[in-house]
């Protein structure tokens, strides 16, 4: 069958991508000031009876300052033109999109997230697949726009200007590091109902979808069609809970493919609010752990105490009273490989902190050991006695001389206090160097 020819009912997508800020109260005026306005939460009893109380503080109550994400939405309308080109620069393909919202998702500790939601009405499955291709990617084209880059366009317009990308030849951007060059993406495509349309055709256009490839390429026989190993690996993760629809949780993408799944208001929502944030929490804690990993390398006991408060406020492992959201949330936090690199960080943690209190341990010998060093020299008045008889014998003032002394003991202090306390030296080096 040429899965090409099915007609598409309605389809979601969405792009999602990070960035930081110090001050989340600034940064939300920033962003009010470009057109952002505060989210109204409608069906609140529905949530309230829907997610567990930690989760539900999240996302949709919002009363736990220390942990709520702030949401803030701007729906508009603006047209962009993806442009592609072959090897030879020459333009292969335009990909004409609507955007019709933007929202962002401000978290207290600084590492925020925003979403771009395409209009999506008429498109068919070669227009999904043309439009995730592009709009995934940082560097695509943008036809008429001076910056060209598609990332540049989302700094400028999406999160008023804040920086999330930078080039070889410029200053580093921290959330660049941890990053990778790729928005993630969230697919929602309801095919209108086919006697043709079996369980064997919604997984091939789940790896189509969700890979980004070529529509046809699962069970196609061209060069770039999936090795049946690989096709089968990806889709162990596959969430399939009814007949008419699968999901397929992936490192960079999540997607739902089915018939008779956003056909009515409801399932919209559900699809577009509160699925999309079960998703949205997971990339969460991923970047967390990557941003962790890498402040641990600037400074490893800040960052260990910001991190076991961060595990306590979010790592949390139930989040509704149904079955279908733990389903999701488990699903992909397994795709994501959450687990796993959390106990690899908790076992860094461990052995930092082993270090730190081995390290903790010697410094405090050694301070015991000066203190028994100045104990043996006798009390202060011998040792005043001794810097008094220096001071005649030199014939200096009694000011020049006690601030010599003092200079003195300052520059012997140095490189003790160093020894004694090396994190708030590499702290200050830091600050010296920025400056």
């Amino acid at each position: 069958m040429e899965k090409e020819t099915l007609k598409v009912n309605k389809s979601i997508i969405r792009i999602t991508g990070i960035f930081e800020s110090d001050g989340i109260g600034a940064t939300e005026r920033k962003l009010k000031d470009a057109g952002y306005k505060d989210e109204i939460i409608d069906n609140q009893q529905f949530h309230k009876n829907y997610w567990y109380p930690e989760f539900r503080d999240i996302f949709f109550r919002k009363e736990n300052k220390e942990t709520a994400a702030r949401i803030l939405v701007n729906d508009c309308i603006e047209k962009v033109t993806f442009i592609r080109r072959n090897k030879d620069r020459e333009v292969i393909k335009n990909t004409q999109a609507i955007i019709k919202s933007k929202e962002v998702y401000l978290f207290p500790n600084g590492l925020h997230f925003f979403s771009i939601s395409f209009d999506t009405t008429g498109m068919s499955l070669l227009n999904i697949s043309d439009l995730t291709f592009s709009s995934r990617d940082f560097t695509a084209e943008l036809e008429g726009y001076k910056e060209k880059e598609w990332v540049k366009w989302v700094e400028n317009e999406v999160i008023a200007g804040i920086k999330i990308y930078s080039t070889w030849d410029q200053k580093t951007i921290p959330v660049d590091e941890y990053s990778g060059s790729k928005f993630k993406l969230y697919t929602v495509v309801d095919l209108e109902p086919n006697d043709s349309i079996n369980q064997q055709v919604i997984d091939e256009l789940l790896y189509d979808v969700g890979c980004v490839a070529k529509i046809g390429s699962a069970g196609g026989k061209e060069y770039f069609s999936p090795s049946e190993s690989y096709y089968n690996l990806l889709l162990e993760d596959k969430i399939s809970a009814f007949n008419n629809y699968a999901m397929l949780p992936l490192f960079d993408t999540f997607t739902t493919v089915g018939f008779g799944i956003l056909s009515n208001d409801f399932s919209n929502i559900t699809y577009n609010e509160t699925y999309f944030r079960i998703y949205l929490f997971n990339l969460f804690i991923k970047y967390n752990l990557y941003r962790y990993n890498s402040d641990m390398r600037l400074d490893s006991v800040k960052t260990r105490n910001q991190f076991e408060k961060f595990l306590n406020n979010y790592n949390i492992s139930t989040i509704s009273y149904n079955f279908l959201p733990n389903l999701i949330f488990e699903k992909h936090r397994k795709s994501m490989l959450v687990e796993e690199e959390l106990a690899k960080f908790e076992e860094r943690i461990n052995r930092i902190s082993q270090s730190i209190q081995e390290d903790q341990q010697n410094r405090m010998n050694t301070l015991i050991g000066i203190v028994g060093l100045f104990t043996s020299i006798g009390s202060v008045e011998p040792a005043i006695e001794l810097l008094e008889s220096g001071r005649e014998s030199l014939e200096f003032e009694l000011a020049p001389f006690y601030t010599m002394v003092v200079f003195l003991v300052i520059i012997v202090s140095i490189p003790v206090l160093s020894y004694l306390f090396p994190e708030k030296k590499k702290q200050l080096m830091r600050k010296l160097k920025r400056k």
